[in-house]
């Protein structure tokens, strides 16, 4: 797993549901500063922390710790990329 690819998709799927850090941080009962450590790689999301990372961004866990939404794409496991091919 790369910390900078995580992080970057962590980044990208936040401001695609327009959360900010502050709030990220908030539902996950953390600092926006872990937010930000995470975001430019600087580490990963406890494991404990994934499933809710997941729900709130709307990401599969492999995919936010990939940085990559194609990972599940060919078993259809990515909505998004579902959507955008219709």
């Amino acid at each position: 797993m790369d910390c900078e690819k995580a992080g970057k998709m962590i980044r990208t799927l936040r401001l695609e549901k327009k959360i900010t850090q502050k709030a990220l941080a908030s539902c996950l009962h953390l600092s926006d500063r872990t937010i930000s450590k995470w975001e430019r790689g600087l580490g990963y999301p406890d494991v404990a922390l994934l499933p809710g990372l997941s729900e709130l961004l709307g990401a599969d866990i492999g995919c936010i710790l990939q940085g990559d939404l194609s990972v599940h794409a060919a078993d259809g496991g990515n909505i998004a990329l579902f959507v955008s091919n219709l």
